[in-house]
């Protein structure tokens, strides 16, 4: 019976892993399946302190996530609303990506938004085309960055649950 569960523990944490690049909050599924396999299995090797870790990995990689494109856009020469249009266009696209594609919608709405929202806040303070796809290129940049950190760190997670079983 404790090789099923590990079995469905595995799934569940892969399947959390391939979440994430569809924008749902994989590391934060990892670390609560690692919280509900705590407390089904008390000696499970994965204890308090490793959730309690896993959850906090979980919120710096969303923060990183938000940063690369926060400093993709500023890099390449966004202002502060730049910067703004870059979050909310990501958000909107992904909300807007979801509906219209399933899957992969999310994640192309995720990073066309990012450039678009990044775009278009530029070009309507400065009229200034290629500055605005310049700083929309950038948001891109970070957007995707920002993702590919995040699926890395989320195998981190995995690399350090398969150690402590």
């Amino acid at each position: 019976m404790q090789w099923i569960l590990m079995i469905v523990y595995w799934f569940f944490l892969i399947g959390s892993l391939l979440t994430i690049p569809f924008n749902l909050s994989g590391t934060f599924l990892i670390a609560g399946f690692n919280l509900l396999y705590q407390l089904m299995d008390n000696h499970a090797g994965i204890d308090w302190e490793i959730v309690g870790i896993l959850f906090a990995i979980a919120v710096i990689l969303e923060a990183i996530e938000f940063g690369f494109t926060v400093w993709g856009s500023q890099k390449y020469g966004a202002s502060r609303k730049g910067t703004v249009g870059a979050i909310l266009g990501s958000i909107a696209g992904a909300i807007l990506g979801a509906g219209i594609i399933p899957l992969l919608g999310a994640l192309i709405g995720a990073f066309g938004g990012a450039f678009l929202g990044a775009f278009i806040f530029e070009y309507l303070r400065k009229r200034d085309y290629a500055y605005a796809v310049e700083v929309g290129k950038g948001a891109l940049v970070g957007a995707v960055g920002g993702k590919l950190t995040k699926i890395i760190g989320a195998i981190a997670m995995l690399i350090v649950i398969g150690l402590h079983l």
